[in-house]
């Protein structure tokens, strides 16, 4: 076993932002710092970046700090102080192809390439479909090949990049148990609170199921809330929102009675890693999630949570919690044994470092 190993994190987007790198990368770092291996973060979008890649429109104000950011990146990979290792989430930039990642390779830095979402196919949002083109998703592959290790948060992209890698390792999205701690509601009016908690990007799936959440909420005594970073579009339906915040969003998933993860069953969405779902069961929340990908893996059908297919489905499963709170609490206790036992973030940062540990020992000399 070698020694303090350090590791240059290039990740998308700035620091606690956006939940991909979060309850991967960031928050195993003070796991892994106590275990000697040292992570510096290194963002390709700055704060301001970030805030607009989630927002339409400011074409060009989003190409210029785009292309600093290329310059920033390109500077620190030819001429900055990379550590032992470098980890490459999903791209070194959020545009081009891997130019970046080859240059790494160059210089003779071994990459750990760790994605979870399904980046080799074409995906664009409203919010930059003008940008859409300029992603290269096919680059997936060839960062896969250059890599020495590949991480990934499930079988489905694992299947993938053991086309170009043998190296291949799941490990899946985990949340912080210690931080993640069910807490006591009590509701006198009798409510059931049905929420949904995401980013603007995901949220396109929330709005997809608009008909579905409208006769949901016509039940008695239902509440649709939404958490996220912006007001959802959901015609017809009465929705409770509130703007999602790091800082709070542990105590808004606990005023859910009932957490929903609504997907189409699409190539997309089998690259999902039912981050949502994980958040809400980690809390003791009852879970109803789209019978997809790796929903499957997570939810065991009525025994820690539910899974529907379609709207008729979507529809009983939440009329039936609704009417049933003992069932909603022994779903939300289950779910939590299930977090604690297969999706800590413990078990997957200790399941990372044995990637590192394992790349430096057969790259160092």
């Amino acid at each position: 076993m070698v020694s303090e190993i350090s590791v240059a994190a290039l990740v998308p987007y700035a620091p606690v932002t956006t939940p991909s790198q979060r309850f991967r990368i960031e928050q195993w770092i003070p796991f892994l710092a106590a275990r000697d291996i040292k992570v510096r973060v290194l963002p390709f979008a700055g704060p301001v970046l970030t805030c607009l890649m989630q927002s339409p429109g400011h074409f060009l104000r989003k190409a210029s700090l785009a292309a600093a950011a290329v310059a920033r990146q390109t500077h620190r990979i030819a001429f900055g102080r990379l550590g032992d290792v470098v980890l490459v989430h999903r791209a070194a930039a959020l545009l081009g192809p891997p130019v970046l990642e080859r240059l790494l390779t160059l210089r003779g830095r071994p990459l750990v390439f760790d994605f979870d979402d399904a980046i080799f196919l074409p995906h664009e949002t409203e919010t930059n479909r003008r940008l859409a083109w300029l992603k290269f998703p096919a680059k997936t592959g060839t960062i896969c090949r250059l890599s020495a290790h590949v991480v990934v948060g499930n079988a489905y992209l694992a299947e993938y990049a053991r086309r170009f890698n043998p190296r291949v390792t799941i490990v899946p999205s985990s949340i912080d148990t210690d931080r993640y701690q069910p807490l006591p509601v009590t509701r006198a009016d009798g409510r059931m609170v049905v929420g949904w908690m995401g980013s603007s990007t995901s949220q396109s799936y929330l709005e997809m199921f608009a008909g579905m959440l409208r006769e949901v909420a016509a039940l008695p005594n239902v509440e649709i809330r939404v958490v996220s970073n912006r007001r959802p579009d959901l015609p017809g339906v009465p929705v409770v929102w509130r703007p999602w915040s790091a800082a709070t969003e542990v105590e808004d998933i606990a005023s859910f009675d009932v957490g929903i993860m609504p997907m189409p069953d699409t190539q997309w969405a089998l690259g999902k890693c039912a981050l949502k779902a994980l958040q809400y069961m980690a809390m003791g929340v009852a879970t109803v999630a789209s019978a997809v990908g790796a929903n499957r893996e997570v939810i065991e059908h009525g025994r820690n949570g539910l899974l529907a297919s379609t709207h008729a489905e979507w529809v009983a499963s939440l009329r039936t919690l609704a009417a049933n709170p003992e069932l909603r609490a022994r779903l939300g206790h289950a779910g939590r044994v299930t977090v604690e036992t297969r999706y800590s973030m413990r078990s997957s940062a200790a399941a990372f470092a044995e990637v590192v540990h394992s790349v430096v020992e057969r790259t160092r000399p």
